[in-house]
């Protein structure tokens, strides 16, 4: 089965601080390498990443580029690889998000609500009503109806950014290893021991979480703050200068 899942094996062609202006591997392909750090596959959005720097995906909040929600399907009985949806009015590219995610977001309660499917391939939606057809890379495990409601969304090591100042906008999913020119491929850093910008100081034992009191910085983990937690400190850290940190994003 044509499947997207993909474990690098061996040292890639393209180094883990190497960037590339073409496309080499499939986004979110994982690397790990034998000192317990693991890497994914990413692309830069339209503006250059910082070494060192803490990243998320693309803003996905009220970005109908990013993520879309609450679409009504057409029919589709268990087993098929293609479902479509009524279009959102705002026109979308040719797989603007394939390799993302479509969600059964809603429904019958005996339905497929809770499902969730890797899309492949769309073609450009419509600013109609006409349908917009996923083809997933998997079979619907469950029918869904036309009380169904579908979200989709963009792979998130896609277009990813420098985690904002003020306000998450997105997921954070990973630090940068190296300087990363605007719309380039990178190794995006995920797991195991980093070099990452630190704003607020960090001592042994504390669970570090995004900052943000500073872009692309994280901290130390406090309860009063919503912000994820993204790795693990067993030193003490320098306040605005860069440190290690045991990242635990995605093994």
């Amino acid at each position: 089965m044509d499947n997207f899942y993909t474990d690098l094996k061996g040292e890639p062609s393209q180094g883990i601080l190497d960037i590339s202006a073409t496309k080499q591997y499939p986004l979110g392909t994982r690397y790990a390498k034998n000192d317990g750090r693991v890497f994914r596959y990413a692309e830069a959005g339209a503006v250059a990443l910082v070494a060192g720097n803490l990243i998320q995906s693309a803003i996905l909040n009220g970005a109908v580029a990013t993520l879309q929600a609450d679409m009504t399907p057409v029919a589709a009985a268990a087993g098929a690889f293609k479902v479509s949806v009524t279009s959102k009015a705002t026109v979308q590219p040719k797989d603007t998000f394939a390799d993302g995610w479509l969600a059964i977001t809603d429904g019958d309660a005996a339905g497929a609500m809770g499902d969730l499917y890797r899309i492949k391939s769309h073609p450009a939606s419509e600013a109609t009503t006409a349908g917009w057809i996923f083809t997933l890379y998997e079979p619907l495990k469950r029918a869904i109806t036309t009380s169904s409601r579908i979200s989709v969304l963009k792979p998130i090591y896609k277009d990813v950014i420098q985690a904002p100042v003020t306000t998450a906008t997105g997921v954070a999913v990973g630090v940068c290893p190296t300087v990363v020119t605007a719309n380039y491929y990178f190794w995006l850093q995920t797991w195991g021991m980093s070099n990452v910008l630190v704003k607020t100081a960090l001592v042994a034992g504390q669970n570090v979480q995004r900052d943000v009191l500073a872009a692309g910085s994280v901290g130390k983990a406090v309860v009063t703050l919503w912000a994820e937690n993204i790795g693990m400190s067993g030193w003490v850290t320098a306040t605005t200068a860069s440190g290690f940190v045991f990242l635990t994003i995605a093994p």
